[in-house]
């Protein structure tokens, strides 16, 4: 590097001496354990030499590590520019990418508070009116507590798969025309949290399932939690439910 280089991290311009910007690099041995820097391939390093501009080299890398102090894994995708002066010497360093993990690195290393828990909310009470609309097998007014761009999901469910209204309330036709005598017990008591850092309001409950099968009169049982996130106008935007993929066997 030149004695003088020119940083710049998504945009923002900073000079550094050499001295300082080789203690920079040192950061990331000093902070990560197991850290591993490699191309992000397919990509590949190239040089280009611009008629006005010089010899301009840039490469696409991979960093892999834990943080020490806060457990966090690092999987950080690096877009580098650099620029060269007349005498072959690194002249500006340009890096690109998502600090994210970064920012949670920081925020990790100190005590914060992220939003308020509620033990009682309107929102608390719209999620134990639905599972009595449910168990009464009313889905018009079950529909009445969703957003129209709601989505569901649940641990018996592939990866990122994902039901829009249309498609649940098929699946509420099936399990209706399945199943009698549906009961929903509450567990503990109901948490409505709202988060702060992402402005997320969210209802999480714990419930103990019960019914009775049509086709053969057997009994069904299994515990359940249910999170539902309420957008501003107080409606269902998320519905995410955990319980085991058995649970009808």
């Amino acid at each position: 590097m030149a004695d003088t280089v020119m940083v710049v991290i998504n945009g923002n311009r900073n000079f550094k001496t050499r001295d300082k910007e080789v203690k920079s690099v040192d950061w990331w041995n000093k902070e990560f354990e197991n850290l591993k820097v490699a191309t992000d391939t397919p990509a590949y390093a190239d040089a280009i030499d611009y008629k006005e501009s010089g010899v301009w080299v840039q490469d696409w890398l991979g960093l892999k590590g834990t943080h020490k102090e806060t457990g966090i894994n690092l999987d950080l995708s690096i877009h580098n520019l650099y620029s060269f002066n007349d005498e072959g010497q690194i002249s500006s360093i340009h890096h690109y990418l998502n600090n994210d993990v970064l920012q949670e690195i920081n925020r990790s290393k100190t005590t914060r508070e992220n939003g308020k828990d509620y033990i009682g909310h309107p929102y608390i009470t719209k999620v134990r009116k639905l599972a009595n609309a449910y168990c009464d097998k009313d889905l018009d007014a079950m529909k009445a507590f969703y957003a129209d761009d709601v989505f569901f999901s649940n641990t018996t469910m592939k990866l990122k798969e994902q039901n829009d209204m249309e498609a649940q309330t098929k699946v509420w036709e099936s399990q209706s025309s399945e199943m009698d005598n549906i009961n929903m017990k509450q567990v503990g008591y109901p948490d409505y949290i709202y988060y702060a850092l992402n402005d997320d309001y969210v209802v999480y409950s714990w419930w103990i399932f019960t019914a009775t099968s049509i086709a053969d009169g057997k009994k069904i049982e299994f515990p359940m939690m249910l999170s539902h996130t309420f957008n501003d106008e107080g409606k269902i935007v998320n519905s995410m439910g955990y319980y085991s993929s058995n649970q009808y066997e």
